[in-house]
């Protein structure tokens, strides 16, 4: 072979190979501005569409108290149908401005050491004050749980909207249990420690056909003992796949429910964010 003809292909190549680094970093400089671009427009709509909302729901009750003094009983109707509309809005907006907390916006969620005992702390004081009267929770945790490098609004989420699904679902005067324990990754996925959340309450369980659609979004039973969108669960699906876990639901009709939740001890190498120290 011509030597020439070597070195010419070779520095063929080299400058293809030169060519392609050049766009591919001009393509990562593209992909990182309009991510910025996103992840600034998702933060502006979570919080800017809420104050629209408030001021429409507030509109319509005022118009409520006139008409139903007037006695119009049609128009009450109508304004009551607006104001569930709005309230869904509201929900959806709830929704959404709790997964923004998780990522803040870019689709990276940031990591943190943390203690576990102490979120799942603050999730069950963050229980709404109407579900608390009907149905106790009882927590069985180990006394001494390992610190977690995770982000600690998705666990926080996860345990509350677990926690609010089955006092939901839940008769007057019974338990609903939530329990936890560490144990090793047998999946095979990594050798991280595995959180493994349960929470059990004494409802009147599902339906096999309603298990199937039951993380769908807007999904909610007729044993539902309080209002709301049917989004709780659809939430902590998308948290915990953010968080690299798994969630699944075992129930009987007649003998409540419960879900189990995975998540890894440590999600430093499945998240890009940054890891507090």
């Amino acid at each position: 072979m011509d030597i020439r003809t070597a070195d010419d292909r070779t520095a063929t190549i080299e400058a293809l190979l030169n060519d392609a680094r050049i766009e591919a970093n001009a393509l990562r400089l593209r992909l990182e501005r309009y991510r910025r671009i996103i992840a600034s427009t998702r933060l502006i709509m979570g919080h800017e569409l809420k104050k629209p909302t408030s001021a429409i729901s507030g509109y319509l009750q005022l118009a409520r108290e006139d008409v139903q003094r007037a006695g119009l009983s049609e128009a009450l109707s109508f304004i009551d149908k607006a104001r569930a509309e709005c309230d869904l809005l509201n929900e959806l907006n709830a929704f959404y401005l709790d997964l923004l907390k998780v990522d803040g916006g870019n689709g990276d969620p940031t990591a943190e050491r943390l203690n576990v005992a102490e979120v799942i702390e603050e999730a069950v004081h963050q229980i709404p004050d109407e579900l608390r009267p009907r149905t106790r929770v009882k927590i069985n945790m180990p006394d001494a749980l390992p610190p977690a490098t995770i982000n600690r609004n998705a666990l926080k989420l996860v345990v509350l909207n677990l926690l609010e699904n089955g006092l939901s679902y839940s008769p007057e005067n019974s338990v609903v249990g939530l329990e936890l324990e560490v144990s090793k990754d047998m999946r095979g996925v990594s050798d991280d420690d595995l959180i493994k959340i349960r929470v059990t309450d004494e409802g009147k369980g599902i339906a096999p056909e309603d298990i199937k659609r039951i993380f769908m979004p807007f999904v909610r039973l007729d044993e539902a003992t309080t209002s709301g969108s049917g989004l709780g669960l659809t939430l902590v699906r998308s948290l915990v796949d953010m968080c690299g876990g798994d969630v699944s639901i075992r129930s009987e009709e007649g003998k409540g429910t419960t879900v189990y939740v995975t998540l890894p001890l440590s999600v430093v190498n499945r998240w890009a964010g940054v890891v507090s120290p």
